[in-house]
């Protein structure tokens, strides 16, 4: 069976999304996983692909969603999307009523008739992308009297990154920065330090470290870390491992020191966003 016939056939149709409230998860979902909305939504659907892959159809024609891609679909557009065969797809999702001062930010090529497109071709800006979710994930759950506008905010973030991720791509990175980039995601887990990097790329340590903080707006360290603690996370999310094996695996000798950084990035202990996780898996 082809990909437009398994998204076709299906006597059901998927509940559509009241407009104007604000709902956001995050999915893994198998083979077999589809979504049938014929005549699309009145807000806007926009999904995030952490792995795996997703395919999407408005009706004639369909696009694929992998790794580091969004999509938005528009409202009133039929859509139908599915867990493509043999994968296992994982992406964030989110319904919403864009503000005013949104508009411009949704002005995303059309992969597809109804559906923009937007891909992130770097680890760094998938790694913010991917803490900007999970906030607006935590915040839309979350009973806080201010966790309505905290979710609202997170979006916004969301959209922001995603704009200004097109617009890096028309800026030039200098070589060596980018390579230290690609080093510390590929080996995030060994220890390094600013000295150490700066003589892999042949700068000095001062040198170095003014530039990496101009071109990517985070101190050495700082990016460091915030690799260690996303990837961290994902094992929270994925794996049986212990809060010190995880800490361990990423790089962080001191598990406690690994729980006062986690805390402070993602708002809670790591022992803590795993029930949450959990809880939301569950239901």
């Amino acid at each position: 069976m082809d990909m437009a016939s398994f998204l076709h056939d299906t006597a059901n149709e998927n509940l559509t999304t009241i407009p104007g409230i604000l709902i956001a998860d995050r999915y893994k979902q198998p083979y077999g996983y589809k979504v049938t909305r014929s005549k699309g939504t009145e807000d806007f659907y926009l999904t995030y692909t952490c792995s795996g892959k997703g395919i999407f159809h408005n009706g004639s024609e369909s696009r694929e969603s992998v790794e580091g891609e969004i999509s938005i679909i528009t409202p009133g557009t039929p859509h139908y999307y599915a867990t493509a065969e043999n994968e296992i797809w994982q992406f964030y999702w989110c319904h919403f009523i864009p503000r005013e001062e949104w508009m411009p930010l949704l002005q995303l090529p059309e992969a597809i008739k109804g559906i923009k497109w937007a891909r992130l071709d770097t680890g760094l800006m998938n790694m913010r992308l991917s803490s900007a979710f999970s906030s607006l994930v935590h915040y839309n759950f979350d009973k806080g009297p201010y966790s309505e506008r905290l979710a609202f905010n997170a979006l916004e973030e969301v959209l922001l990154l995603i704009a200004g991720s097109r617009a890096v791509k028309l800026q030039k990175m200098d070589p060596r920065i980018q390579e230290t980039l690609d080093l510390l995601y590929e080996q995030y887990y060994k220890p390094f330090t600013v000295a150490s990097l700066a003589s892999h790329v042949n700068l000095s340590p001062s040198r170095f470290a003014h530039l990496f903080k101009k071109q990517t707006g985070e101190s050495v360290m700082e990016m460091l870390i915030k690799i260690r603690l996303q990837h961290a996370k994902k094992r929270l999310e994925l794996t049986p491992l212990s809060i010190a094996e995880i800490a361990a695996e990423v790089g962080f000798n001191n598990p406690f020191y690994f729980t006062r950084q986690f805390s402070s990035f993602y708002g809670c202990p790591p022992a803590t966003f795993r029930r949450k996780i959990k809880s939301i898996q569950s239901t």
